[in-house]
């Protein structure tokens, strides 16, 4: 099979004629820099080298803002407010003003503010949101001038809803607006599922996308960040709207959710808007996959969920982890091998590759 039809029918719980080869999400810099200590070549320095090098199943992909920012053309030029040896305060591509590191050690930015605060300065950015401009999909048109039948899948990574109103608001200032500015939410809401509608549309005039994945991440160790009452008022009705639009108007198959954390609390919304792929599964947020899959059996795809900590001790704890998830997940089809999030820097090179021989292992006795 080629990977396009692999990872169609693993969305479809089709056999398969071995499972998708996409271990991980991605790879600490760190990490790729300890490899190279430990026999990793010197070029093989980021993401999409990495997935070569240990022999994944490719895709084409198309990325508009994601994790980054809400899709905004243009960005924001990258602005320093201040520095000193330790910090660096800037303004990023989103428009928030973030702390980082001086060294560019691999952290999650402290937010300290964000573009969007009330009605004003959401009309003054919304510009950047106009599924019209020309340069929107100008860096992806080497991608989507491959046309036909092509043996990769196409997939399209987008913002989700709450992952929009997070990177417009901030966190904090996103939770005190769903009680004191529900209507500027909702606006923002109506104005995204218009934005990606259209977006996808133009997408599709070259080439439907195979999958499209919201990213979101909307939970952390505790559980979700919006309880499914608040996701009910303030995310179904888009999220079913965009979905409907993307499976029925456009025929896309797969609808992804990207969302760390405890999310068990929002599966049911998920489902109810057709979304059917969801990873990473953290274990350390308390998903267990095998417990997810008894209660969702096809419902959706399940892609993760294999503690990525149990890489950094033995043989045996990297066994024991492989045992535990890929035979009984592969069984019921449906199911993508892979840990539940980037591989960190504590995990030796050893350690990832007898890890991939023993999920790809255990993938070709089980896969079909």
């Amino acid at each position: 099979m080629t990977p396009r039809e692999r990872l169609l029918a693993t969305a479809a719980f089709e056999p398969v004629d071995r499972p998708v080869h996409n271990e991980a999400i991605g790879y600490w810099p760190e990490t790729l820099r300890r490899w190279h200590s430990e026999g990793l070549p010197p070029e093989i320095n980021e993401d999409v080298s990495a997935y070569i090098y240990f022999g994944y199943d490719l895709q084409l992909p198309l990325a508009i803002g994601a994790h980054e920012h809400p899709g905004l053309d243009p960005v924001f030029d990258e602005e320093i407010v201040e520095s000193d040896e330790h910090f660096v305060v800037k303004r990023d591509m989103s428009g928030s003003i973030v702390r980082v590191m001086s060294d560019g050690m691999s952290t999650i930015p402290a937010w300290l503010s964000s573009p969007v605060s009330d009605r004003e300065s959401w009309e003054k950015i919304k510009g950047r949101l106009d599924p019209e401009t020309p340069g929107r999909l100008a860096m992806l048109q080497p991608i989507l001038d491959i046309l036909g039948d092509q043996p990769l899948p196409l997939c399209l990574y987008i913002p989700g809803l709450f992952g929009t109103h997070r990177h417009l608001l901030g966190f904090q200032p996103l939770m005190i607006a769903y009680r004191r500015q529900p209507e500027l939410l909702h606006e923002i809401s109506r104005h995204w599922v218009l934005l990606w509608k259209r977006v996808v549309e133009k997408v599709c005039e070259l080439r439907r996308p195979d999958m499209v994945s919201l990213w979101e991440d909307m939970c952390y160790r505790n559980g979700p960040m919006i309880g499914p009452k608040a996701f009910e008022e303030f995310m179904s009705p888009y999220y079913r709207e965009l979905i409907g639009s993307l499976k029925q108007d456009l025929g896309v198959p797969i609808i992804g959710v990207d969302t760390d954390g405890d999310c068990t609390l929002l599966l049911p919304k998920f489902v109810d808007a057709g979304v059917n792929m969801i990873w990473p599964w953290e274990v350390q947020a308390g998903m267990d996959v095998l417990e997810v899959r008894k209660a969702w059996p096809r419902e959706f795809v399940i892609w993760g969920g294999m503690d990525k900590r149990k890489l950094a001790l033995d043989r045996k704890a990297v066994r024991n982890e492989v045992e535990r998830v890929v035979p009984p997940m592969l069984a019921q089809r449906g199911y993508v091998p892979a840990i539940d999030h980037s591989v960190p820097p504590d995990v030796p090179l050893e350690n990832w590759r007898y890890f991939l021989d023993l999920v790809r292992g255990q993938g070709m006795a089980a896969g079909a």
